[in-house]
């Protein structure tokens, strides 16, 4: 029994979908130790307040460039690899640059709009912040489309490799650039926003070096489009539910509990990214597989290795909770306040992990995005309602519990589905 369990887990270990889970999440290692270090050195250079109200704008920045994707780039998932299996690579080129022209104009119009309001939102969201920063912030959202767009572009050609590499790039850049200007001059807010606005703009232009430029000339027939809008659709409903209530916390923060409340919160939540960024890297690689199955059950044991992965992270999860004071302390000493904040995330990230073999599963595999699309909204909702509600209560600790309850029902849903329509198959 041992025997198999270990020849299973070496199996596993060798496979095509664990090497490739292997670069991505290398990558974003590497991304992740430049990102503490990022915010480490941004927390300790900036008063608490400022760093509230960078860590919200970037919030919203990363809110719109993913309502800018629109579910187009999640959705190359689905046609490229197939494409390219098939040796269609002139069908395949065409979907990507039907989805980046789209991406592109959507991206265009985020940024048109939010300079348009930027006095508004600076009024309503950000401490009556300059407006300027916002109109950057509007800047960086347009690059950060572009650069999603390239990452999802690499996936669907199973280049994960070259996205690891495009995510170091960027965030030593972003890092490298951050370091000469504390040594330089004195960081604030204008500086930080450029110097994330040029770091983004660089990191997108690397990518151009594996992503080629020829899909830029390059657009689909009426059909391919037609089906690119059909099957993102809900994808890009799923994504604007996501997006928006993963962004809640930051930018419902500020104007219920304070700047300062939300720079505390904030660098608990840098913490805490670790954990959405694997996830994130693993749906990346779990995208396309899952795709290649024709029927669910033809996917159950890929289904059944990508829970045992699931599972170390559910236990690495734990060891990250008992190590998570003294951590904080040595990095972050004035932010000891931030501990139990970033404790309580770790906690609400629970239903988030279990939940994504899951929902890969019933997108690309049973190809019920509609259901992720339903499921997402309850989760805004729940969120939504959980901040509203104790957020003036409990400050910087009410996030948690609304990240939490809408994690769960997310877990709780999408294994009902997956159970409903793998019988309803058999």
């Amino acid at each position: 029994m041992i025997k198999k369990i270990f020849r299973s887990a070496v199996n596993l270990g060798l496979s095509k979908t664990a090497r490739s889970v292997y670069w991505v999440f290398t990558g974003n290692v590497f991304s992740i130790i430049l990102t503490f270090f990022t915010t480490i050195l941004i927390a300790n250079h900036v008063t608490k307040a400022e760093n509230g109200i960078f860590l919200a704008l970037f919030t919203l920045a990363n809110l719109l460039s993913d309502l800018g994707e629109a579910g187009l780039g999640s959705a190359l998932s689905s046609f490229i690899p197939r494409l390219e299996l098939e040796q269609k690579s002139n069908d395949a080129r065409a979907y990507l640059g039907a989805a980046f022209r789209l991406e592109l104009g959507i991206g265009i119009f985020l940024l048109i709009t939010t300079t348009l309001f930027a006095g508004n939102l600076s009024h309503i969201l950000f401490a009556d912040t300059s407006p300027t920063n916002v109109v950057i912030t509007s800047g960086l959202t347009l690059i950060l489309v572009l650069f999603g767009f390239s990452t999802f572009a690499l996936s669907a050609y199973k280049k994960f490799r070259e996205v690891a590499l495009m995510n170091i790039f960027y965030s030593l850049v972003r890092l490298g650039m951050l370091v000469a200007a504390v040594f330089l001059t004195k960081l604030s807010l204008f500086l930080i926003l450029a110097i994330y606005l040029l770091a983004s703009l660089l990191g997108w232009i690397y990518s151009l070096y594996f992503l080629g430029t020829k899909f830029i000339m390059t657009s689909g027939n009426r059909v391919q489009v037609k089906k690119l809008l059909g099957f993102s659709s809900f994808l890009g409903i799923q994504r604007i539910f996501i997006s928006v209530s993963s962004r809640l916390d930051l930018l419902m923060l500020v104007p219920l509990a304070g700047a300062v409340q939300a720079g505390v919160y904030g660098i608990a939540s840098r913490f805490a990214l670790v954990y959405p960024l694997v996830i994130g890297s693993l749906g990346q690689v779990l995208a396309p597989k899952f795709a290649e199955f024709a029927k669910g059950r033809h996917a159950l044991d890929f289904f059944r290795k990508v829970g045992l992965l699931i599972g170390l992270l559910l236990v690495s999860l734990i060891i990250f909770y008992i190590f998570a004071q003294p951590l904080m302390l040595m990095l972050v000493p004035k932010y000891a306040d931030a501990i139990p904040v970033f404790k309580g995330l770790l906690i609400a990230m629970t239903g988030f992990i279990a939940a994504t073999p899951f929902v890969s599963f019933l997108i690309y595999t049973l190809k019920k995005p509609q259901v992720m699309t339903f499921v997402s909204a309850v989760q805004l909702i729940i969120i939504f309602l959980s901040n509203l509600y104790f957020i003036p209560k409990l400050g910087r600790f009410g996030p948690a519990i609304g990240i939490g309850l809408g994690n769960l029902a997310v877990l709780v849903i999408s294994v009902g589905a997956t159970w409903y329509y793998l019988k309803k198959e058999i």
